[in-house]
């Protein structure tokens, strides 16, 4: 079974870092992952809290989908990316996490697709080095186009897989979502099982909606059990946005899930 972690931050709001780590604990979680990575301290307070309940802190989010600034397409950004990665890496680290998603940036009207394409080669080359060093390793993300990332980048799984095999890394890989991608295009366990090599991690949620994953079209049980038979030993990030409350979610998705 791939090890199932918990997006920290879509659950138990109002509550502290802890109060957070001690309830997804309860529910006999193993693993979370976060949203942040720019608030060194935030992080901290995480991994801290994480240590403190047996939990492991396995991904941050090293850049978001809109933040032009950093965007790897962009050949101007470049030097801002590679800082970027050094930066929230650094924070990662300290929080015991050494995993990070990077997104590719929205679509630059106007310019060639070839030419982003390079660019985003080059960014995911250079910063895959940069923090190969620290014993940190990147995913990169293809999103859906048709309902929650209108005019991103990167869309296509297959796409996401060619990249990654250009940029030859070994901490470089892509991270497939199942929502994302049950969006874009299905077939998904025959690409999963397909390019397993390449996938560094993995999210979910229900589709539509992004919420529960039991309260969905897609059968999860049978998608995990062929990642489980492909041999991967990584980890499957439950990123939904709950509509229970996150006691009653929590539970009634570790019984879907895990039996």
């Amino acid at each position: 079974m791939p090890k199932i972690d918990i997006l920290y931050d879509a659950l138990y709001p109002g509550l502290s870092p802890e109060e957070k780590i001690a309830k997804i604990a309860s529910h006999e979680f193993q693993f979370v992952e976060t949203w942040m990575g720019g608030d060194a301290g935030a992080l901290k307070s995480v991994g801290k809290a994480c240590e403190k309940h047996g939990i492991k802190l396995v991904s941050i989010v090293m850049n978001f989908a809109t933040d032009e600034a950093v965007a790897p397409i962009r050949p101007e950004c470049l030097e801002n990316f590679i800082e970027r990665l050094d930066q929230y890496s650094d924070n990662a680290l300290a929080a015991g996490c050494s995993t990070g998603i990077v997104t590719t940036g929205q679509s630059v009207g106007g310019k060639c697709y070839q030419d982003q394409r390079k660019a985003l080669i080059k960014a995911l080359r250079a910063g895959g080095e940069k923090v190969a060093s620290k014993g940190f390793s990147l995913n990169l993300e293809p999103l859906n186009t048709e309902v929650d990332h209108p005019g991103y980048f990167l869309d296509n799984p297959q796409e996401a897989v060619s990249i990654v095999k250009e940029v030859g890394l070994d901490n470089v890989k892509i991270l497939f979502d199942v929502y994302h991608m049950e969006i874009m295009r299905g077939n998904q366990t025959t690409f999963i099982t397909s390019n397993i090599d390449y996938i560094g991690h993995f999210h979910a949620a229900g589709v539509p909606g992004r919420h529960e994953l039991f309260n969905g079209e897609t059968n999860y049980p049978f998608i995990l059990d062929q990642i489980e038979k492909s041999g991967y030993g990584g980890y499957f990030g439950l990123e939904y946005m709950p509509i229970l409350p996150s006691d009653e979610s929590l539970e009634k998705t570790r019984k879907y899930l895990m039996g």
